[in-house]
């Protein structure tokens, strides 16, 4: 059947297609004919006479690329020689000279790209550093814009968080006398300030630490004070028999430390002395009326009515 005069027209019509470099189509009409006859042995052996023709031919183009592309490496555009070759890979991926060829050219332009961006980072850094020494205030501004246009850039990242620091760390120095001082509130709204910068800035953590810590200190060292100066003024209180104003320290005193048990003690003793005082004053208050009315009867007896 393989000698038949069709199949001999059949190779014939691919041997034609083969000449005419129209290779995808005698590929096409080899494969679907072995489908068909799967042992068909003169197809089998079109088959890789067509493979290896198409393998020929990709040589060729590639050599042709790689020798069209000296004036790029004379030029050191290794971004558009990869552009070139990399997409040859498609159809000739064991093609070592190809290979090593993009490996040399990815190299390069590795290189290439480091040494850009050790020169980008030293002509930011000069930039920056000068900003900052004269114009502080601008510097916000310019590390935005810089972050902004180079978002992705790990160089950019790594410089915009130093800058920042510089500037933390050089308003915290000019705030230092406030820092220092108790007015807590304006502090806050500094450190809120700060956070605008850099919420994430370890300086403004630290600051913020540290303040709340100083805050807690002095708010106990007050209300130490103003229990131990209270004690006293209550202590004095007792002694003069001043009850009344003893009852109202004492529990001012409490509102502050409330589970002072001495505060309360005293508190109980002051409102049992103010009771009793109380009442010993009003047994004099009625006594003195009772024996004002009687020397008033004495003298006056006929102006009373007797009921």
């Amino acid at each position: 059947m393989s000698d038949s005069p069709y199949f001999d027209q059949l190779e014939q019509n691919i041997q034609s297609l083969l000449s005419e470099k129209k290779f995808k189509q005698a590929y096409e009409m080899c494969v679907k004919l072995l489908d068909k006859m799967p042992g068909e042995h003169r197809f089998l052996k079109l088959k890789i006479k067509i493979e290896e023709a198409v393998e020929e031919e990709n040589d060729k183009v590639i050599e042709k690329t790689i020798g069209e592309l000296k004036p790029l490496w004379d030029e050191k555009k290794y971004a558009a020689i990869l552009k070139k070759l990399e997409p040859l890979l498609q159809v000739s991926k064991n093609n070592n000279k190809l290979n090593d060829l993009i490996i040399e050219a990815q190299e390069k332009y590795k290189e290439q790209i480091e040494e850009l961006s050790k020169e980008f980072e030293k002509n930011q850094r000069a930039r920056l550093t000068k900003i900052f020494e004269e114009s502080p205030e601008r510097m916000i501004d310019e590390l935005y814009f810089l972050e902004t246009n180079n978002s992705t850039d790990d160089v950019t990242k790594k410089l915009v968080t130093e800058f920042r620091d510089k500037l933390i760390e050089k308003r915290i120095k000019d705030k230092k006398e406030l820092i220092d001082s108790d007015k807590f509130d304006v502090i806050y709204n500094f450190i809120d300030e700060l956070k605008k910068i850099d919420e994430k800035n370890s300086r403004i953590i630290d600051l913020d630490q540290k303040t709340r810590r100083r805050q807690n200190e002095t708010q106990m060292q007050n209300k130490g004070e103003f229990v131990y100066k209270g004690e006293n003024y209550l202590s004095t209180l007792m002694k003069i028999n001043k009850y009344s104003e003893a009852i109202k320290v004492a529990e001012e005193i409490l509102q502050t430390d409330p589970n002072n048990s001495t505060i309360k003690d005293i508190l109980e003793e002051a409102k049992s002395k103010f009771y009793e005082q109380s009442r010993d004053e009003t047994v004099d208050l009625l006594t003195k009326d009772q024996t004002s009315e009687k020397i008033d009867y004495e003298k006056n007896k006929g102006n009373f009515t007797v009921i």
